[in-house]
């Protein structure tokens, strides 16, 4: 069984790639306690400005509060699912195939109207 495979191409440490299975990454709860996610990418593992890549499930009612991310923008893509996003106050309906880019400094939280999977991604900025 192989979670993770790194390939190093120098002394650095740098790694060339980075293959995960989303069938053999464990759950765990997110950082605000609601939902669980699979982690496809850590900050630990790029050198870039990503924080994090996640595949994320909220059950039916379960709503990630309100808060903001001074030092990240944080993208998200729907899958499948219903639920909404308010950010600065908008409502925004979060369905299958829709992207939301909330930028850092916005005050957001989702709304699981049914069982939602979706993709978040975080990338630092200056």
């Amino acid at each position: 069984d192989y979670q993770l495979i790194i390939n190093i191409f120098d002394l650095e440490k740098k790694m060339a790639y980075v293959i995960k299975d989303l069938q053999k990454i464990v759950p765990v709860p997110t950082t605000h306690q609601i939902g669980l996610k699979q982690v496809l990418l850590a900050n630990d593992e790029t050198a870039s400005a990503v924080t994090q890549i996640a595949k994320t499930q909220l059950l039916s009612g379960e709503v990630v509060e309100d808060h903001v991310h001074l030092t990240m923008d944080e993208h998200y893509l729907c899958f499948s699912g219903e639920g909404t996003l308010w950010v600065d106050g908008s409502e925004i309906p979060f369905t299958k195939d829709t992207y939301v880019l909330v930028k850092a400094g916005s005050k957001h939280h989702l709304e699981a109207i049914s069982d939602i999977s979706f993709l978040t991604i975080g990338i630092a900025i200056d």
